[in-house]
Parts: C-alpha cells; sequence; structure tokens
C-alpha cells in the first residue's frame, strides 16, 4: 500500500480560514490608520490657516479679523469661509482660559491679526471623531500658533 502524500482538506480549509482573518485584521488597522492620517491632516489645516491669516495682515499691512463659530466649525473673515471642518469635528473652548484674552460669547470667538506680526491671544481646541484633542494657542505678542497634543476624550 503507497501512503498519500499532501494536504488533507481539512489542513488546507485550517490555512485558507487563518489567512482570512489574518486578512481582515490587517484591514482594520490600516483602516484606523488611514482615519488617524485624515484626523492629522485636519489639524494641520487649521494650524495652516492661523498661519494664513496671520501672514495675510504682516503682508496686507491691514489687521485681520476671522471668526471662529463653535456650532457651525467654521473659521471666518469677511472675504468668505477660510475653514470648514467636517462633520464629526468641533471646535471647542479650554476651560481656564480667561475671558479677557479674547473676544467671545457662547458660540464664536473673534480672532485679531495685527500687521507687526502680533495677534489677539486666544486659546481653544479641535476634537476629531475619535475623541483626540489637540489645543491651539495664539501668543499675544510673538504671534506664535502653538498646537499642543492633549489627552484623547472618551
Amino acid at each position: 500500500m503507497k501512503k498519500a502524500a499532501g494536504f488533507t482538506l481539512i489542513e488546507l480549509l485550517l490555512v485558507l480560514v487563518l489567512i482570512g482573518i489574518g486578512t481582515g485584521l490587517a484591514i482594520v488597522s490600516v483602516d484606523r490608520l488611514a482615519s488617524r492620517t485624515e484626523e492629522r491632516r485636519w489639524m494641520d489645516r487649521t494650524q495652516q490657516e492661523l498661519r494664513r491669516l496671520r501672514n495675510k495682515a504682516v503682508l496686507s499691512g491691514t489687521p485681520v479679523q476671522a471668526t471662529l463659530h463653535f456650532e457651525h466649525r467654521t473659521i471666518t473673515t469677511n472675504s468668505g469661509t477660510a475653514l470648514a471642518l467636517p462633520e464629526r469635528y468641533g471646535f471647542r473652548t479650554i476651560q481656564g482660559s480667561h475671558p479677557s484674552d479674547t473676544t467671545r460669547s457662547a458660540d464664536r470667538m473673534e480672532l485679531f491679526f495685527y500687521p507687526d506680526g502680533t495677534m489677539q491671544e486666544a486659546h481653544f481646541a479641535v476634537i476629531t471623531p475619535a475623541g483626540i484633542r489637540q489645543e491651539f494657542h495664539l501668543e499675544r505678542v510673538s504671534g506664535r500658533i502653538e498646537r499642543l497634543n492633549v489627552a484623547a476624550t472618551q
């Protein structure tokens, strides 16, 4: 009697199941990585837009006023919407920041950029769908726009 060589049907099916599980896990991981990359991209866009507004004031020699609308998730200027965050993102006020630092109401915050590179001090946060929170600090004298990572909100 000859001995049969090769794999049994059960062994082949087991290998296929393991490959399927591994592929499924890899797809979920890649999808999660893509969404985090998209969230980082929106944080970068917010910081770049703030820098663009500051640079516009310096280059034009005139102050630039922008309004951050918390409910509508937008930053607007006299010339229109400068930035609109996607649906599940949001701007939030930062607890403990002084109301005297900015012109603020419950639903908006005024941002002022001056021709000498300075700006009115302001502090706010951007929250992503995954709960990642980054705070933006606009420094009065230096004109610095700082972005800080804060613990995720869940």
